[in-house]
């Protein structure tokens, strides 16, 4: 079996965000490439032979993302096509500082393309094994992984706030939505925000996708409109579902409006919750500051989404969220 061997005097570090994976920017043969180490442990082998075959499986489909150049089972190092560092987060930003929204709206017309084209072509001949995690975006996934995960670590940990039976019952009658979306085997990126679309030159590339599995249309949807790395303003997003409507529809899979609206609130809510959870833990387990700007606008995108009518009977959880404050220097609690 052929070994790659990482040479730390050749190999440069680069930023990980909030992965325990190690990158490195190296040359394979000619070409500079990038080299993923996985962390310790049989977990972190799992994890990149998911990265590869998923990833193998979705270049086949079409989607625009890294070549693989080399995998190695023993180590779990991959070695794969180097894209540079310009994502869609500095792209927009860039862009949304200049007030150039034109241009910003044909960037996520770009991605919301390759979004639909890849949730629907790469379901086909999708093999559920390939998975490190669950095989499937469900209701159990959704309560563990998204609602508790957020009370733990965003409302106990970041916020101080006491856990209540009232708010937990609301979460898991939530989740359990989640097994009443009628079709629910697409393929689910599960993180396809801003910092995992890579552009080069003028394509749109996408990256970590090792937590693929299937699940519904709207989550990654969800995950990249209501990105907290940008913030787009509310007022687009009708516009961008819309785009999004029209691109699934091209690939043969016509929606009503309402029936993506329902489900889009509703794994968008899980998602915000998902995030916060994740940027709380990555800020107060992990010690990455990185993450801790990002709360702010993330918990804006939780109360905006609580605010529809959609969930007027989450009454606890509403009241609840309502009264969480960040401050601007911490980004903790104060006034409570």
């Amino acid at each position: 079996m052929y070994r790659v061997i990482l040479s730390k005097t050749s190999a440069r570090p680069i930023s990980a965000d909030g992965s325990d994976r190690h990158f490195f920017k190296i040359w394979w043969g000619d070409r500079t490439a990038l080299a993923i180490e996985p962390p310790p442990g049989n977990r972190g082998i799992r994890e990149a032979e998911s990265y590869v075959a998923i990833g193998r499986h979705l270049a086949m489909a079409g989607v625009p993302v890294p070549e693989i150049y080399a995998f190695d089972r023993e180590t779990g190092v991959i070695v794969l096509e180097y894209l540079g560092d310009r994502c869609l987060q500095t792209e927009v930003l860039a862009l949304i500082s200049r007030g150039d929204w034109h241009k910003v709206k044909a960037l996520y017309q770009r991605a919301i393309s390759i979004l639909a084209e890849m949730q629907v072509i790469g379901r086909q001949g999708f093999d559920v094994t390939w998975c490190c995690e669950s095989q499937y975006y469900d209701s159990r996934l959704a309560m563990e992984k998204e609602a508790f995960y957020f009370l733990s670590f965003f409302v106990q940990g970041f916020m101080g706030q006491a856990r209540t039976p009232g708010v937990e019952d609301e979460l898991r009658r939530l989740a359990l939505q989640v097994d009443l979306i009628k079709d629910r085997d697409f393929f689910l990126h599960r993180d396809l925000q801003s910092r995992n679309i890579l552009v080069q030159d003028s394509t749109l590339r996408v990256i970590d996708f090792q937590a693929g599995r299937l699940g519904p249309l709207g989550y990654d949807l969800a995950a990249l409109i209501l990105d907290p790395y940008v913030a787009l303003p509310r007022a687009i997003y009708s516009e961008l579902i819309s785009i999004y409507l029209e691109r699934l529809a091209a690939l043969g899979v016509v929606l009503e409006p309402d029936d993506l609206e329902r489900e889009f609130l509703l794994l968008a809510l899980l998602r915000t919750m998902q995030t916060l959870g994740a940027y709380s833990y990555l800020y107060l387990v992990k010690k990455r500051a990185f993450f801790l700007p990002y709360i702010s606008p993330a918990l804006s995108n939780l109360k905006a989404l609580l605010n529809h009518n959609s969930f007027e009977w989450m009454v606890q959880m509403r009241s609840l969220v309502a009264d969480l404050t960040l401050s601007q220097d911490s980004g903790h609690k104060e006034g409570m």
